[in-house]
């Protein structure tokens, strides 16, 4: 169990973490992991809500969340549901992008289309419903 005030070395936290010197280093230098503490030698420190705020970053960054929207959730300027939130919207569009082109590709190779056919079906498919009926 770690002590009250223990700090730790980028190396340390690398160990702790599985995630690379290199990695922490950016994130230290990006703002996101700023050190606790220096060495006389100029060597960062990090004491143990830096390792909790470390897994945060880790774990918004495997969800797909960019540096930006990471440091707006550190920086409290926005929850993490609300921030789950915009990221689900933005998935499902590209879900729904993703499923016409399969449907379009599915098409195209079931009816050996040509060229020609093959634009008029991804132009019809990139319509919306209103577009669709206008024309």
């Amino acid at each position: 169990m770690d002590r009250v005030g223990r700090t730790f070395t980028i190396g340390e936290l690398a160990r702790r973490t599985g995630l690379p010197v290199k990695t922490i280093r950016f994130y230290s230098d990006e703002g996101l992991l700023p050190p606790t503490d220096r060495t006389p030698s100029g060597y960062r420190l990090y004491d143990t809500r830096s390792l909790a705020r470390l897994e945060l970053i880790r774990t918004l960054r495997e969800l797909g969340l960019g540096l930006d929207d990471v440091a707006q959730v550190l920086g409290s300027r926005v929850s993490v549901p609300q921030l789950a939130a915009r990221h689900l919207e933005a998935i499902e569009d590209q879900l729904r992008r993703l499923r016409l082109r399969r449907a379009v590709l599915r098409a195209v190779v079931k009816r050996e289309s040509e060229l020609e056919e093959v634009k008029l079906m991804n132009k019809l498919a990139s319509m919306s419903d209103e577009e669709r009926v206008r024309q």
